[in-house]
């Protein structure tokens, strides 16, 4: 499997319980994900380490299931897509 390269995107990391969230504003993603599609699917699913062969999303910051993994993305009232 190959990846595209890695790039910085400011984030906050939170845990509650055995859920975990990476937290981004929406204006620090890059310009393509900034807007719903693929590109904001394929990059918010990279940080948790999906796709994974062995469906624990091990390659990330994501936890061993996807129901204690999750991304959000936030933004100004009026402004968020």
């Amino acid at each position: 499997m190959t990846h595209a390269h890695q790039i910085k995107v400011p984030a906050t990391y939170m845990r509650g319980g055995t859920s975990k969230g990476v937290f981004f504003r929406l204006k620090d993603l890059p310009e393509a994900a900034q807007v719903p599609g693929k590109a904001r699917d394929n990059l918010l699913l990279r940080v948790i380490g999906s796709p994974d062969p062995y469906q624990k999303q091990i390659d990330g910051m994501g936890g061993a299931t996807s129901s204690t993994s999750k991304t959000v993305t936030t933004a100004n009232a009026g402004s968020a897509q």
